[in-house]
């Protein structure tokens, strides 16, 4: 897998909008600032701004896949933003240049909705991409130091980084063992979605990751379902689970997702920790998807690998 160069100070990030659009309290203006603040100069990406009739997609596909094609191919932009996440990024996955993005490697950093982007960016380019918090995560009112102390920690990680969750946060053990692997996943609704088309992950020898928010419990368990009816599950290495944050069972309160991944993996023959807080929360980790990674079962621990 390719590491993008690390980005420096003073250099260009360019803000995209990949899936939904931002909302009317996150101007896009506003965000950028927040991004010049780190220390960077900022291009805000034509998709940030554009309308669409369906009020759902930040801009067309072709708009908003011109805007990432671009952003790799400008040798000025060092970095590629998401502003936020949502819904319809993998609308433009035939648009994207893979050949293009794989010769200009470039930090790509987002999550929820932009787990489509991360899997076909590690299948097709072998690139590491960083799931960790969106652009207007910066304006918003949880901004904590920790999510920004961690993201920094990701992109200019040495020969290994330990995976700290925030403090009172541990990573929980549910399956013993240690496995070795390439990271992978995110957003479960998403890498569940990929799979019988031409975008499936490829889960074989790897470490799967997952998270997910407001789904109801049963839906969680459908989805877990399907993933391991496919071979999903059973092809890779081990487990990472993520918060599911507001997923809740109407029909018994006390039986919430922590419940169902227990009973669930309790035969899983392979290393499965729980609780790394990369998802919809905050504070929030940033995991660099595509690194290798040790899972370790027993102590509840995660390592990435810069290799």
């Amino acid at each position: 897998m390719i590491f993008p160069p690390e980005p420096k100070a003073g250099d260009t990030i360019l803000l995209v909008s990949p899936s939904s659009p931002l909302k009317a309290e996150e101007p896009v203006e506003r965000i950028a600032r927040a991004v010049e603040d780190l220390g960077y100069r900022v291009r805000i990406g034509a998709s940030c701004r554009e309308k669409t009739a369906c009020g759902y997609a930040a801009a067309s596909p072709e708009t908003r896949a011109r805007d990432i094609n671009e952003g790799f191919a400008d040798p000025d932009i060092k970095g590629i933003w998401c502003t936020r996440g949502g819904s319809t990024a993998a609308r433009m996955l035939p648009l994207l240049d893979y050949p293009l993005i794989r010769t200009n490697p470039k930090p790509f950093l987002g999550f929820s909705d932009v787990t489509s982007l991360h899997m076909a960016l590690q299948q097709r380019c072998g690139l590491v991409t960083y799931h960790g918090p969106t652009a207007n995560r910066l304006i918003q009112s949880e901004h904590n130091d920790f999510t920004w102390q961690s993201l920094p920690a990701a992109l200019h990680m040495g020969e290994c980084l330990r995976i700290q969750n925030p403090p009172g946060e541990p990573i929980l053990s549910l399956r013993p063992g240690i496995a070795c692997g390439e990271l992978i996943g995110g957003n479960m609704s998403l890498v569940t979605a990929s799979l019988a088309t031409q975008w499936e992950i490829d889960t074989t020898g790897r470490v799967l990751f997952l998270e997910d928010v407001g789904e109801a419990v049963y839906a969680l368990e459908r989805m877990l379902n399907q993933l391991r009816w496919a071979g999903i599950l059973d092809r890779a290495a081990a487990v990472v689970l993520g918060p599911f944050t507001s997923c809740r069972n109407a029909y018994r309160e006390d039986y919430g997702p922590e419940a169902l991944l227990r009973d669930f993996f309790a035969d899983y023959p392979k290393p499965v920790i729980a609780n790394v807080r990369s998802a919809h929360c905050m504070p929030m980790v940033t995991l660099p998807l595509g690194a290798c990674c040790q899972v370790d079962g027993n102590r509840g621990e995660l390592t990435v690998f810069r290799r």
